[in-house]
């Protein structure tokens, strides 16, 4: 049959009809996902994940709860506690017994202390430590090492020598060299100053000038992680307090006296701190457990320690037990799901959540950790691994309902399962432990399940065919007949 213009346009448009018709791109089917499947859906999916109570075991998540006090075990033993503090044995002498020579021996075994159960540590160097056992010690060196300028007269550091605070920076800038990019540090203390580094005055006040010195080589040593100032600067030194926060984002705060009345706080102008900026403890010596749960959540606590008060797990009264139980498990972050409200889900397109998060614990989390969701399909295989742009630093004690969106790709029509799960961005932290039950051995948490409708369809192809060419007669002179 001969073609002419009118069977060429309807060949045309078949061929269109037809790849249009086709499959979408990549529609084939994915290992174990499901084969039948509602096609469209169209209400909100509301999930309910279960919660965990507030008894038993501690969550050990990094930075907040108890933490292994210069290596003492947690209390109650059965605890976790995988980050470690240390400060005895890491103190200026030891570090640089001869000027510009550095040990870093203590400090190394600290950090494969803490990365063996991929926890962190902090420490402090002090400069002067007054009847402190390593002076006892003829094998190790003293506090106070040889070279260091001294007040007259005294064993006591001169605060405001020149020499002492470029000795400072230096020893700073060397640690910061060598840990500074290492994921198992955590914090650093600002000692440096004061008996035992805590800041009171020893011998000869320090002048402001000089106080922000020290402060300063720690935290530009170390930009990327916490430090720590004491919060005896709240009282005494309030005016170096304020402009260590202005100048230095990583400034933070640490009190050494948990469980006692003395015990120094944020207060007034700093008593917001926690919104932003960690507030770490270690128990006092006298501590009162009970005394010291009331000052974890009314001061919002990070951290406390396994030891250093005189009471053990094992002499403390039932009440002192359930006391000292509730300071650690509600000090720091303790983040659970309670709701999750999924806009109905296709493929190759973007759809809300809203998700409802409970922090019950008393401060958020002062690390960025990434979110996500995962879709599962029936064997529990990963079908989809899908960002959720929720920053838990934000999400303070309380509830608050934070809105994202998942885009998903190409997976087949069907019912899937919804996890979430929270990851340190370098890899080295474990995810984080939520107050959601059943984890998974991926450290993901179920929400619930979900479908997925079918791929929006595509829109028609519209082809605009123009009409045949019928040429208009003309006269026998050439001239268009009308």
């Amino acid at each position: 049959m001969r073609s002419t213009p009118r069977t060429r346009v309807r060949a045309t448009l078949a061929l269109l009809a037809a790849l249009a018709a086709l499959p979408p791109a990549g529609a084939a089917a994915l290992p174990g996902a499901p084969i039948a499947a509602p096609t469209t859906t169209t209400a909100p999916r509301v999930l309910t994940p279960s919660v965990l109570p507030m008894t038993g075991t501690d969550l050990a998540n990094p930075l907040r709860g108890q933490y292994r006090w210069m290596g003492y075990p947690s209390q109650p033993a059965s605890w976790p506690a995988p980050d470690y503090y240390e400060r005895d044995r890491s103190y200026w002498g030891r570090l640089e017994p001869t000027r510009g020579t550095y040990d870093f021996t203590t400090l190394d075994a600290g950090l494969a202390d803490a990365g063996s159960v991929r926890g962190k540590l902090g420490f402090r160097v002090m400069a002067y430590c007054p009847g402190c056992w390593m002076d006892e010690r003829p094998d190790l060196p003293p506090t106070i090492p040889a070279w260091m300028p001294l007040q007259p007269g005294t064993r006591i550091p001169a605060w405001d020598d020149a020499r002492f605070l470029t000795a400072w920076e230096d020893l700073m800038a060397a640690l910061g060299r060598r840990y500074a990019d290492d994921p198992r540090l955590g914090y650093v203390d600002v000692g440096g100053f004061g008996a035992y580094g805590e800041w009171m005055d020893a011998g000869a006040p320090i002048s402001d000038a000089s106080a922000l010195r020290i402060v300063g080589a720690v935290a530009e040593a170390f930009p990327d992680r916490h430090v720590l100032l004491s919060a005896v600067t709240v009282y005494t030194r309030p005016a170096v307090l304020r402009q260590s926060l202005a100048r230095w984002a990583n400034v933070g705060l640490r009190s050494d006296c948990l469980g006692q009345s003395g015990m120094q706080v944020p207060t007034g102008e700093f008593a917001d701190l926690w919104r932003t900026r960690p507030f770490f403890t270690e128990w006092c010596t006298g501590a009162d457990p009970a005394l010291g749960r009331d000052q974890v959540r009314t001061h919002h606590v990070s951290t406390t320690s396994s030891h250093n008060m005189r009471l053990t797990w094992e002499g403390m009264t039932a009440g002192q037990r359930t006391a000292y139980e509730d300071a650690v498990r509600s000090s720091g972050y303790r983040y659970a799901v309670t709701r999750a409200t999924v806009a109905p889900l296709r493929s190759r397109t973007s759809s809300r959540v809203d998700l409802t998060l409970s922090n019950f614990g008393v401060a958020p989390t002062y690390d960025a950790w990434t979110v996500r969701a995962v879709l599962t399909d029936g064997r529990g295989a990963r079908v989809a691994t899908l960002p959720v742009a929720v920053d838990l630093r934000t999400v303070l004690p309380g509830s608050r309902t934070v809105a994202a969106t998942l885009t998903l790709p190409t997976v087949l029509p069907g019912r899937y399962g919804l996890r979430l799960e929270v990851l340190d961005p370098t890899g080295y932290s474990a995810p984080m432990r939520l107050a959601n039950a059943a984890r998974g051995a991926d450290g993901s948490y179920p929400l619930g399940t979900v479908l997925v409708g079918r791929a929006a369809a595509r829109q028609p192809v519209v082809v605009t065919v123009p009409p045949p060419y019928r040429p208009r007669p003309v006269s026998s002179r050439g001239v268009p007949l009308r």
